[in-house]
């Protein structure tokens, strides 16, 4: 842990000195001259002292040192309505934090709930906040405030992972990555109190485990879109698959590979307010962003020993009001923010030209 933090300190301090060294105020944007820039880096967090670069915050942990909780894995991201809190699901603590990014400060969110490995969390309505527990085979269910309301699941799970909330239908979508071996490679459907409603599948026919349509191979993170439309990163199909409010199978998209609209290892997805899909690859180690006919518009990220980039990038979060969009980085752990910038809806109807290339 005390390795990893240094090594992100050093980063910080790479990053800064670069800055320093190139025009001021240049920032790092996607894609690439001569296009039009859609996607700007903003900044990294890894503590609360990440979020408080006041002078006297630098001067207080020159005096005390780092106050705060240190992320460890972070593998799950959501965002409260209003924007000021991001909860992260953090792995590698086996516990959920929560940057407050009005108060500039990060802690432990139900600290003393004993929760195993929280992959993924998601909001609902007045703040109730999701958390799957992959070791746990459990969801856990908790007000803003930290109390725990609820838990259910672990009857139905192998392994949770990836979480959803249509709230507009009253539906939380839980995916069940299982294990080898296991048939429950699925996604189920809960109500918000957390009582079993269906089963995602194919329109007719069996579902559960292998590659034909709506069936899954360790599927992943799964987000709702405005209409109810459900999306479900099938990882090891190489694939997005999409689904009715009703569970039934729609369609698909995606194949195996290494270029433009292929995939690797698709972890978190998230829309924007334009009805854009982000779909984060933890092999490609970038974000690429679909429009609503699934073309790829472009991606931003990359593997690359810098902040504004990524080792292995998991959940993401969107908010909806400014678009501002949050990545989680698994092995140096942080929470990259980008903004989407030069954008409305007319420039998501077709891919740039020329296309950006990989």
């Amino acid at each position: 842990m005390k390795v990893q933090s240094h090594l992100f300190t050093i980063l910080l301090l790479l990053n800064a000195a670069a800055c320093a060294s190139t025009t001021i105020g240049k920032p790092v944007e996607w894609p690439d001259p001569p296009e039009k820039p859609r996607v700007r880096f903003v900044t990294a967090f890894r503590t609360g002292d990440d979020l408080d670069t006041s002078g006297w915050a630098h001067f207080r942990r020159s005096l005390f040192g780092n106050s705060s909780v240190t992320m460890g894995q972070p593998m799950g991201v959501a965002v409260s309505d209003d924007g000021k809190r991001v909860y992260v699901a953090d792995y590698g603590l086996s516990q959920v934090v929560v940057a407050d990014l009005e108060h500039k400060s990060m802690r432990a969110f139900a600290p003393d709930e004993g929760l195993a490995r929280p992959f993924n969390v998601a909001i609902g309505p007045d703040e109730t906040v999701y958390v799957s527990d992959s070791a746990g085979r459990a969801v856990f269910l908790f007000d803003r405030d930290g109390k725990r309301l609820a838990s259910f699941g672990r009857d139905d799970f192998d392994r949770p992972t990836g979480l959803a909330i249509d709230r507009a239908h009253g539906l939380l979508y839980v995916v069940d990555s299982a294990h080898h071996g296991s048939d429950k490679h699925r996604v189920l459907a809960f109500d918000l109190e957390g009582h079993k409603k269906f089963e995602l599948g194919p329109k007719e026919g069996k579902g559960g485990v292998g590659s034909g349509d709506g069936q899954f191979y360790f599927p992943s993170y799964v987000t709702v879109d405005k209409n109810g439309l459900v999306y479900v990163g099938d990882t090891m199909n190489f694939r997005v698959e999409v689904f009715g409010p009703d569970g039934k199978y729609l369609r698909k998209f995606g194949e195996g590979g290494d270029g433009p609209g292929s995939f690797q290892r698709i972890k978190g997805m998230a829309f924007d307010s334009f009805g854009n899909l982000y779909v984060v690859d933890g092999g490609h180690a970038n974000v690429q962003l679909f429009n609503k006919d699934a073309k790829v518009l472009m991606f931003f990220g990359g593997s690359a020993p810098k902040l504004e980039y990524f080792d292995v990038p998991s959940g993401i979060a969107i908010d909806a009001r400014s678009n501002r969009i949050y990545v989680c980085n698994e092995y140096l752990a942080r929470v990259n923010v980008y903004e989407l910038i030069n954008t409305s809806e007319a420039d998501s109807i077709s891919p740039p030209e020329p296309a950006s290339k990989k």
